[in-house]
């Protein structure tokens, strides 16, 4: 996981360069040793204790997380004060909404949307759409979004970054192990996997564009520094949450 270079060497992946070399490697290691890295959830589903319907029930309500999460990005946006700043905000909103890098700047796909390509996985599970139109957000998953919503507003802009940056980051690791593990399991096959092969292979550029921002603020130390390990630790903190709270519920049989 993390961003797939060697704790203790320079990272060689190109986006890499855009920041500090000591930053990626800090977040490398918070990110190791994170409870997040060892979460129940993904441990059950790769050793088989994750039963097929559980997984199914806790990806229903993972499904509004991935719809709701460029909403604190945008409200995010909105609060930076010039464009240098919003860009790579921006450039996450477009993909998020169906923008495809390899096309141009031409017309968004909404069949690209992350929301829809979700879905798209939820019915290679056997998930019709119109189930997921009765489907109702669970509290786990709506403290969630609500905990990025009230950071991404209402705290120092430093920390949102941090924080959304995290989550982007994590998620490209666990989207690469929930995708082997459905795979292996024979649950469906690779060609299926839609969501999960798109954003093992985009969200590490995602959190580079955050943490671009406050590289130079966490290099400078102090005050800066400070809030961006403290949105780190709390999108750790929350992501690792809402994956316990999943499993908890899909162990229980509840929505």
């Amino acid at each position: 996981m993390g961003f797939g270079w060697n704790r203790g060497r320079v990272p060689d992946i190109p986006w890499a360069a855009r920041m500090h070399a000591s930053l990626p490697l800090w977040l490398d290691h918070a990110l190791a040793e994170h409870p997040l890295t060892a979460s129940p959830y993904l441990l059950q589903l790769e050793d088989g204790s994750l039963s097929r319907p559980e997984f199914v029930r806790s990806q229903c309500q993972f499904h509004f997380a991935v719809r709701y999460f460029p909403r604190p990005m945008a409200a995010l946006t909105a609060r930076m004060p010039v464009s240098a700043v919003r860009r790579g905000l921006v450039h996450n909103l477009a993909e998020e909404h169906g923008w495809d890098e390899s096309s141009g700047w031409g017309a968004l796909d909404p069949s690209l949307a992350h929301d829809r390509t979700f879905l798209r996985f939820l019915g290679s599970m056997g998930v019709l759409e119109s189930e997921m139109e009765q489907e109702r957000e669970g509290a786990a998953v709506r403290a969630f979004n609500n905990a990025l919503m009230g950071t991404c507003l209402m705290e120092p802009v430093g920390l949102a970054f941090g924080c959304l940056g995290i989550i982007e980051l994590a998620f490209a690791g666990i989207s690469s192990r929930i995708g082997t593990a459905v795979v292996r399991r024979g649950w469906i096959g690779s060609d299926a996997l839609v969501h999960y092969r798109l954003h093992a292979e985009i969200d590490r550029r995602h959190a580079a564009d955050f943490f671009e921002v406050v590289t130079g603020a966490w290099e400078q130390g102090g005050p800066g520094r400070v809030e961006v390990e403290d949105g780190v630790q709390l999108g750790l903190h929350v992501f690792d949450r809402l994956y316990r709270d999943l499993l908890e519920q899909a162990k229980e049989g509840q929505a």
